[in-house]
């Protein structure tokens, strides 16, 4: 398991679908991400309980966790989800994608997933580079991936449509350091 004292990934699990649903099928963010439909139940069961592997299927999605303590002890609490897309061996680079649920934004845990991903995809995979795809406009997910070590290596003009919008995006990358 990849976690921390405060945060962990781990595979997805069938208890996730609820959570996976409701922010896969929210259309407004769809302009981002490759997906413009909606998905089911049946085919998120299918996702959830399915056959994962990174080098066939060139992505890997994890679920992010928070710890949360009580008098009963430790739990954990999903937050969100972070992904490896895009992955090329060859070349040792993979996209980056992450999706916080709206009420547990900005207390921190975009950036938690985001390191945790890093560590796993430099000494795990072997991975050199890391980049992401960031909406120009997008300020709070600019300085968040600017905190998690990313630099923007070149503008893209015109690079996503939103609606009858067209918009520039961030190249974003974070090199390993060995």
């Amino acid at each position: 398991m990849l976690k921390n004292q405060t945060h962990r990934l781990r595979a997805i699990e069938p208890s996730d679908i609820a959570s996976l649903l409701i922010w896969e099928n929210d259309a407004s963010t769809w302009w981002l991400g490759a997906s413009i439909t909606p998905y089911s139940e049946t085919v998120m069961i299918k996702f959830a309980s399915g056959d994962h592997d990174l080098y066939r299927d060139k992505q890997l999605r994890f679920m992010l966790d928070v710890k949360t303590s009580s008098n009963a002890g430790d739990t954990w609490e999903v937050v969100g989800a972070v992904d490896l897309y895009d992955f090329n061996s060859r070349n040792r680079r993979a996209g980056v994608g992450i999706v916080i649920d709206e009420s547990k934004r900005k207390q921190g845990h975009a950036l938690e997933g985001l390191n945790l991903l890093s560590k796993y995809a430099f000494n795990h995979l072997g991975v050199y580079q890391l980049y992401a795809e960031v909406p120009s406009s997008h300020e709070p997910s600019i300085k968040l991936f600017v905190k998690a070590g990313y630099l923007t290596s070149e503008i893209r003009k015109d690079w996503v449509r939103n609606g009858s919008l067209w918009l520039d995006v961030n190249l974003m990358q974070k090199f390993s350091e060995s």
